[in-house]
């Protein structure tokens, strides 16, 4: 059995929280490490304002993961606020951060897209390292396989209709892989890319792109009918990013 927290002593470290509190530190020192590409204060990074986008990252990704698992939710509603069980969706933490970024945008008078630029490196840094957690806690994996990369999932996680397969695609793993990359290719068009929001879109088109692909082997995602909303919104931000990209030719050099 995968083991999901460390007990030391009295103390319990969920390893899921762990990887979570990982992914947000260090997606926030590279931020602060690169602020001057964008002329954005460095001091804005100590400022307790740059909690509104994370507590709004994680409002979002919860009500996201509710919505889509309400059957469940619905007959324990106590269960809603166990966040270090797992069960936050990345289109609402997406959705709620940037919506903290604007806020900040507006109150601290900088650029939104020059935030939202600066910060798309460190999501899909973040977005990479969080996937992981999916693996300690045995959610958000595809269908069985006898691959030989194919994960060991324990009974009580599997779904009812798999209870007999053992071993299946890491789907979590799959979006890790695809972020990881795009965020070495951000960062490497990040000193080429001279116009405010370039690097925005390219995060839009990228993630969505990628997130697309991967949705293809889940099986636990939210569905309308045979839709699965996943590939809605991917649909979307891919459309949104081709969208800013070709209109932020209109825009001054950084």
């Amino acid at each position: 059995m995968i083991p999901r927290e460390i007990l030391l002593g009295p103390v319990t470290i969920h390893l899921y929280g762990l990887i979570i509190a990982m992914a947000i530190f260090l997606g926030w020192f590279l931020a602060k490490k690169r602020a001057h590409l964008y002329k954005i204060p460095r001091t804005i990074f100590d400022d307790p304002i740059l909690l509104i986008p994370l507590v709004l990252a994680v409002i979002g990704a919860r009500i996201y993961h509710v919505l889509d698992f309400w059957d469940y939710y619905a007959r324990n509603l106590t269960q809603v606020f166990f966040i270090w069980k797992g069960g936050l969706g990345i289109w609402g933490a997406l959705a709620g951060a940037f919506l903290g970024f604007y806020l900040i945008a507006k109150v601290k008078k900088l650029d939104f897209l020059k935030l939202a630029d600066l910060a798309s490196p460190s999501l899909l840094l973040g977005q990479a390292l969080g996937r992981i957690g999916n693996f300690f806690n045995q959610e958000g994996f595809g269908p069985p396989t006898k691959m030989p990369w194919g994960v060991y999932i324990d009974p009580v996680n599997r779904p009812t209709q798999y209870i007999s397969s053992t071993r299946f695609h890491p789907t979590f793993f799959y979006e890790a892989i695809f972020d990881f990359i795009f965020f070495l290719i951000l960062l490497f068009l990040s000193q080429r890319l001279k116009i405010k929001g370039q690097m925005f879109a390219l995060y839009l088109i990228f993630y969505a792109t990628g997130r697309f692909i991967v949705e293809f082997w889940r099986i636990d995602t939210w569905q309308v009918g045979t839709i699965k909303v996943a590939h809605l919104l991917a649909i979307a931000a891919l459309f949104a990013g081709v969208w800013f990209f070709t209109h932020s030719q209109k825009q001054k050099p950084l």
